[in-house]
């Protein structure tokens, strides 16, 4: 497994910091997927190792599918933080290009305390302390391995996290991996982790909830054969009728992606007071440039991006005259 010599170095500096510091809050985009929550609950337990205290902390809640990560009962979402005399000197930040995916847990991360920015998106507006940015990499899980192996702190339940982590940003191992990624997997199993039962709870563990949104989307599934493009709308109100919740997203655009023709999907929803557009490609088709056209990001096959103050028409009216005018541009 390489590591070049300027990772070597950053992996360095980040260990020196975990050592350094007392207090960190653990924390990842707004509503973490498994590639962010698995690092979050691996450093959980690499902290406690290390005799500090770790708070995970994300604006949402992870998707219940998660729930049977050691650890995940100790995520909180913002609003249910209540412990004030809880002072970090340090946060880790994973799977974020920039401060603004983090949310309301950046109130909590005092101008004092050390920024350890770790992640694989191109682009990362580089804004922590230290930065390990490294977007060949398959995940940020795939990258927290190595800080972990450094510090010899590799253990069944951090493996595990980090497992789910590259597992999930994968697609399950169908995209954006390599054979670091591989030999990486075959140190985590070495530990004694569960793989079959690991991926049953991913993916035959889906809620109530998200398996009714699912049929949603799939009433008002629509194809577009000039771009290739599959698509559904959820509308604030289904969210409200069925009490499906925003984790409950990633089932339904993982089957979505699977449409024949397509050379990428999109889930259009409400959100409060914007429209929020769930990406992903096939075929190496880059979602990417379009999202960031409209100041999103994400990677070439998974991205995402929000229109503020416009309504679900003008919205996907806008996105549709994109395409129109830059599709050629974007594959």
């Amino acid at each position: 497994m390489f590591l070049s010599d300027s990772e070597k170095k950053t992996v360095s500096k980040i260990c020196d910091a975990l050592r350094k510091n007392k207090n960190f809050i653990l924390t990842s985009h707004q509503v973490p997927d498994g590639d962010g929550l698995g690092c979050e609950l691996a450093f959980f337990w690499i902290l406690q190792r290390l005799g500090k205290k770790a708070l995970v902390i994300n604006e949402l809640l992870p998707p219940r599918v998660y729930s049977f990560l050691p650890g995940f009962s100790e995520v909180l979402p913002f609003d249910a933080y209540k412990e004030k005399e809880f002072i970090p000197d340090a946060a880790m930040v994973f799977d974020c290009s920039s401060k603004d995916r983090v949310g309301k847990p950046l109130l909590l991360i005092p101008e004092s305390a050390t920024v350890i920015n770790i992640d694989h998106h191109q682009g990362n507006s580089l804004f922590g302390d230290v930065n390990w940015v490294c977007k060949n990499r398959s995940s940020v899980g795939e990258m927290s391995f190595f800080i972990a192996n450094y510090l010899g702190l590799l253990d069944k339940r951090v493996a595990e996290c980090l497992y789910v982590s590259i597992l999930t940003d994968t697609g399950s191992f169908r995209h954006n991996f390599n054979s670091d990624t591989i030999n990486v997997v075959s140190e985590l199993l070495k530990t004694g982790i569960d793989p079959e039962n690991i991926a049953d709870n991913v993916y035959h563990n889906n809620s109530l909830q998200a398996l009714k949104l699912l049929g949603y989307a799939l009433i008002s599934l629509q194809y577009e054969p000039t771009f290739k493009v599959a698509w559904s709308v959820l509308s604030e109100q289904i969210f409200k009728k069925i009490g499906a919740t925003e984790q409950d997203i990633e089932l339904v655009i993982d089957i979505l992606r699977s449409v024949e023709k397509t050379d990428f999907v999109f889930i259009v929803k409400e959100r409060r007071d914007e429209i929020k557009f769930s990406l992903r490609s096939r075929k190496h088709f880059n979602v990417r440039k379009i999202a960031e056209n409209f100041g999103g990001g994400g990677h070439n096959s998974a991205a995402g991006f929000s229109i503020r103050n416009c309504t679900l028409e003008l919205a996907i009216e806008e996105f549709f005259r994109y395409l129109r005018k830059n599709i050629t541009d974007s594959d």
